[in-house]
Order: C-alpha cells, then structure tokens, then sequence
C-alpha cells in the first residue's frame, strides 16, 4: 500500500486540460473574489497555526503576497495577500508571525502608522486596524462592502486616510482608520490604488486608465487619461505637485501640476507596471511583470531597469529611506534591499519551486520531488527539507520508493533517477526515451515501469539502469501506475484512459471507465478497492482491482491531482485552489476540508491522525496540525508499504551527501551582527 500519490506534473502539460480546466478555473475564481529550519538561515519564523494547518516550506509561508509597508523605524512592518494572509514583523523583516484570520478574504494594501498602530484593507468592505504592533487586529466600522484595493495616509501621522475599491468607491477616515464613510468618485471604474497629499488632496488610479484627482478633500474629483485605456497600477506625490503614475504596457505619467496637465515618460519597456513607490521627491522605484525593478534619481524623468535574480513577480515595493526598501509577490515572495534597490536578498526561507510528488516513510522522515531537477530529504517531519544535488534541470514528475532506501524518480524528456542509499544521492538511469514520464512504480528491487506521454510505458529488469518500451495500446498521456500485487498493475490517463495487466506488466488491456475527463492519479488500498481522480471533480472508485469503476460524485468541479486511498472506506484527493476532499464512507459523500491557501496541489500523503502533508506550485508543503475535520480519518500508522512487501526496520535519517550551496534562488538576506560590547 503506497499512500503517496502521483501529481499534475509540468507548466507544458497546462495546454492539454483545455476547456475544462478553463472552465473550472473560472467558476472557481469567481467564487473567489466574491469571498476574495532555522538552521539552514538565521531568518527565525513564528509559525503560526491557522485552521490546523502550518506552512512547511516556503516560510514563512507561500500564498500571494498583495501588499507590504513600514514604519518610519524600518522595523515594523506588514505584509498582507490571498487566502486571509496577514504578516507582521517588528525587526525589518528578518522574521514574520502570520495572525489568523477568522474570515475567508483577500487583503490587497497595507499601511504601518508606527510601531503599534497599523490598517489593512481587502475583499468585501473588509478593513482591520491594529493599535498593539499587530497582536490584535479589530474590525474598522464601514460603510460598503465593495472590494477594496488600495489605502493611503499623507503622512503616518496623519489621521485622515483614504481606502478605493470596485465600482468608484472611495472611502475616507478621519480618526486613522477606526471608522469610514463614503466619499462619491463620480464614476464606477473599478479603483485600484490611491496616493494622499494632505486632508485635502488625493489622487485615485483606475482599471480603465482614469487618474481621478480630488483638491477640496472628495467633495469633487478631476478625471484624466494620461495613459490612455492602459490600466494603472500605481500613483504616487513625490512632492506637493507632482503625481507619476504607473500601469500596463509601461505606461509611466507624470504631471507637475497635481494632475491639470501630463506628460509621458517613454521608459522603453512594454512590461506592465505592477507597483511604484518613492522615498523622497527624487527617489523612486517600480517593479513589473518581468521581474524587474526600475529606479530613478531625477523624480520620475528617466528610469533604469535592474534586474533581480530568478526574475520574481514584485506586486507592491515600500521604500522607508533612499537605502532600505522591501517587496513582496508570488509564491509568497519577501525581499529587502539596503542599497536602494541595486541588489536584493529574500527574506524567504526554503525553495519555491514546484513540488510534484511527495512520500512520507515515517512521521519524521521523508521526501519529495520537483520543477527544475529539485529533490528534497526531511528528518523532522517537514520543519526542514534539504535539497540534494540531482545533476538535472529537467522537471521530475514522481517517485516510488521499493524500500526505505531504494527509489526511483521520473520526469521530462524520458529522465529516470535512482537511489540506494534513501535520496542522499542520486545517478542516472537509460530510458532510452525523450517523452516526458509522469509516474512510476516498482514491484521489486530490480523490475518497474513508468508511464508518460503519448501512450509511453516503459519497464527496467535492471533496478532502473536501463529500460525498454513497451506496447500500450494507447496514444493518450499515460499520467500515473500503481502495481497492486507483483502481477496485477493499474495506469490512468488523459480521456479517461485505465489500463489494467494481470501478467506483470507484459501486456495491457483498456477498460471502459465512461468518463472523458482526464484522470491524473490512481492509489489502491488494497488489491480490490482503489480510487482515480481527475479533470472537473471526476472521482473514479473501482472494487474489483481496476477492472471496473464507478463514478462516485464530487462536490467540486475544481480539477484533482492526486488521490491516496488510505482505508477501505476512506480517501484523500487534492487539486486546484487548495482543494481537500475526504471520505470516510467508501466515496458515497465527500467533504471539504478547510485550508490555509489557494494554491494548486499536486501531492498527498497520509499517515493517520494529523499526519497528513500536501504539496503543489510554487513549493507549497503544509502538515496538518490537528486531525482531519470534519471527518477523522481511520488508517494504521504503518510506513507506506506494499501490502505483500515484508516488515522493514524504521527508516534512517540521512543526509545530502553532496549539499547544494547554491539553490539558484535570490540570496538569502542575513540581518547584520550586533557589535559585541
């Protein structure tokens, strides 16, 4: 019994979900925006418990990051974005503590008065303020539920502020953000940030390219189009005339008028502009879609691009001074620059890249694979996962693990690894293949196979040093095997695709399944009772080894990577939009368990009790911390084993045996050391 299940593999594999996954991903994202290892670093997180889920990797944590934004002490700051994410730190970023929040939003700007006072704004009229540096965070009273976007004080002293949002709302306070009424924009363009000169003047950007000015503090409001239709993302005052703003297909305006007259600023880049911010009337910076980060020295006239490694999405920079500046962005994404904005460093722990598939061997010991040639060890349940040199960029896709120290792993263009020596290191296997493999599984320490596109199967007599195709049948994508027994295996595929042999693998035969959504992953409890899941919700369970499935119904239509069938009448599916699904009940009704992020998952594993991990994009790893609610489930604690396997003595921890110095990422920021007294 293998109770770790195979994934959606690579970013090329995207195309082939088609409609359906279109589809879903629109009905799913409507939905919403209607609800919208210390050792390694000395970066020290707080790690939160949030709805019995904590983030393993990245830390400290991966979802969406919208907003960040400091205080005049360059020490206390937050961080907000999807999934109710809500950071604070009080030492210039180095370390974050994530506070729950009790409501499902998306919080999109953020604004640090002082060392205690701060306001954050997002989905559903939603505003909080804190007035203890973030230890608790109250409900402001509002006047709307309209999504709100972006937030603006003239000066963090300052107690009258501005929050926009969708359909021209704007909002105003004038107690620091404890309460807020609405101030009418003149229009419905949907709102998307707000810069504030003093109580009386305020500049607005919209999605259709307005740039709505106000200078008797709302009451009327001067609309312009200095960017044309363009969106812009971004205003700013540098000074008390000047307005730049900043949006798609980099369009950079600037008026020295406050807004009468504009002129634009030809930064000869065509990559939408996602965030701008100045330190003072002369320094400024933006970053785009392209990962890069422009600077100027001259007020917003000219503009040079620098580039930050590995190229990450920057959605919002804060600059404190002309030095010291944080951004925030995908995958969870924090960076801290001390020389304006020339060099950055993460203040990220752990890698984001994709995670494929993930196996757990014990509570404390495990493994996983990813994008770009990544393998990582844990000895500590996931506080911490190391990488190991691969000697490969190539994605990997699966594993399967025969024992606690002999493996395998697939991925694209026909790449095979294998261990002897449980993942310390890894060699090359021959596939003789360029086809992107997706699954693996071995039925002893020298015979497996592996399945990929184009109807690809493969098998090794050899432990995985030299393989052999052999005939399908099928031209689909084959994405994922499972071997019951050392005669009987199982494949799954695009289309509806099963696969089933009962000679080892010699030969294979279809089975009509009636379904015509892709199937992604397949997992059997035992040699009758398995289940597959696939494109729009499709969940297949079959009694009888695979040679028959029915439909049991889904409550989602969100698509499901990964399936592990973890006791006869239970089973754990994960896919888009961090969807859980459980069953107790043999698949007659499954439930949705709550989760911490939206991101795509594409790995499970379970080991009973609260030891369930799941992984996916962007290096998502999260452990549950309290049993499954609102179903527990019943499964032995045991290694993930075959059921015919014999017992094997518990796993040893291991260690890299060649490190990885360099994980290609941005530079790991390092606070700079107290001089000793």
């Amino acid at each position: 019994m293998r109770l770790e299940t195979r994934d959606w593999r690579s970013e090329t594999r995207d195309v082939r979900v088609g409609f359906s996954c279109l589809l879903s991903f629109v009905s799913r994202l409507s939905l919403r925006l209607c609800v919208f290892a210390v050792l390694l670093t000395p970066m020290v997180e707080a790690q939160r418990t949030v709805s019995g889920w904590a983030w393993q990797n990245p830390r400290p944590q991966g979802n969406q990051l919208n907003s960040i934004h400091f205080a005049k002490d360059k020490l206390s700051g937050v961080a907000v974005g999807t999934d109710s994410t809500l950071l604070t730190t009080s030492n210039g970023g180095f370390s974050w503590q994530r506070h729950p929040v009790l409501f499902d939003a998306t919080f999109s700007a953020a604004f640090v008065r002082d060392s205690k006072e701060a306001v954050v704004v997002g989905t559903r009229g939603n505003i909080l303020y804190t007035e203890n540096g973030g230890r608790q965070w109250k409900p402001a009273k509002v006047d709307a539920n309209d999504h709100l976007a972006g937030i603006s004080f003239s000066d963090p002293s300052a107690k009258t502020g501005w929050a926009v949002g969708t359909y021209g709302r704007v909002l105003k306070t004038s107690d620091g953000g404890r309460t807020w009424s609405t101030v009418s924009s003149g229009g419905e363009e949907h709102l998307a940030r707000i810069a504030s000169r003093d109580d009386m003047n305020a500049a607005a950007v919209g999605h259709l390219g307005s740039v709505k000015v106000t200078k008797d503090g709302g009451a009327t409001w001067q609309t312009s189009r200095p960017c044309g239709s363009n969106r812009l993302s971004g205003i700013v005052y540098p000074d008390t005339l000047t307005i730049i703003v900043a949006g798609s297909a980099g369009c950079v305006a600037r008026s020295e008028d406050g807004g009468e007259t504009w002129q634009k600023v030809n930064i000869f880049s065509r990559s939408d502009l996602l965030s701008i911010c100045f330190s003072d009337a002369k320094r400024g910076s933006m970053s785009d879609a392209g990962g890069l980060v422009w600077i100027t020295g001259d007020g917003g006239k000219t503009w040079l691009p620098f580039s930050v490694r590995t190229n990450p999405k920057l959605s919002s920079l804060f600059f404190s001074d002309e030095f010291t500046g944080w951004a925030v962005g995908e995958n969870g994404i924090i960076v801290r620059t001390d020389d304006g904005g020339y060099s950055w460093q993460r203040l990220l722990a752990g890698g984001r890249e994709d995670v494929n598939d993930l196996a757990m061997f014990s509570d404390e010991i495990g493994l996983a694979v990813g994008s770009n040639g990544r393998i990582w060890i844990t000895n500590d349940g996931g506080r911490d996962w190391l990488p190991v040199f691969t000697n490969t960029e190539r994605n990997l896709n699966a594993l399967d693990f025969l024992n606690d120290e002999k493996g395998w792993v697939v991925g694209d263009g026909g790449t095979v690894l294998r261990t002897i020596n449980s993942g310390s290191s890894w060699g090359k296997g021959i596939s003789g293949i360029t086809d992107d493999l997706f699954g693996v599984s071995f039925i002893s320490d020298r015979i497996g196979f592996a399945v990929g596109a184009n109807g690809t199967v493969i098998k090794t007599t050899t432990a995985g040093a030299y393989w052999e195709r052999i005939e399908s049948g099928s031209r689909s994508w084959l994405e994922d095997i499972e071997f019951i027994t050392k005669d009987h295996g199982v494949i799954v595929g695009d289309r509806g695709t099963v696969l089933v042999s009962m000679n080892g693998g010699e030969t294979w035969s279809p089975v009509r399944t009636n379904a015509t959504e892709n199937l992604y992953s397949v997992s059997f409890y035992d040699a009758r009772t398995g289940y597959a899941a696939g494109a729009n919700g499709l969940i297949l369970k079959s009694t009888d080894g695979g040679l028959s499935w029915n439909d049991v119904e889904s409550p989602i239509r969100a698509n499901l990577f990964a399936i592990a069938a973890v006791g006869e009448n239970e089973a754990i599916a994960v896919g888009e939009f961090g969807s859980v699904l459980v069953t107790t009940n043999g698949g007659r009704t499954w439930e949705s368990q709550s989760n911490i992020t939206g991101r795509l998952l594409q790995a499970v594993s379970y080991r009973g009790g609260s030891h369930l991990w799941i992984a996916g994009r962007g290096g998502a790893i999260l452990k549950r911390t309290q049993p499954l609610a609102p179903a527990k489930i019943v499964s032995p604690n045991l290694p993930p084993v075959f059921r015919y396997a014999p017992a094997r003595p518990r796993p040893r921890p291991r260690t890299p045996m060649v490190t990885v110095p360099d994980d290609g990422d941005i530079p790991i920021a390092r606070p700079a050391a107290t001089p000793e007294n």
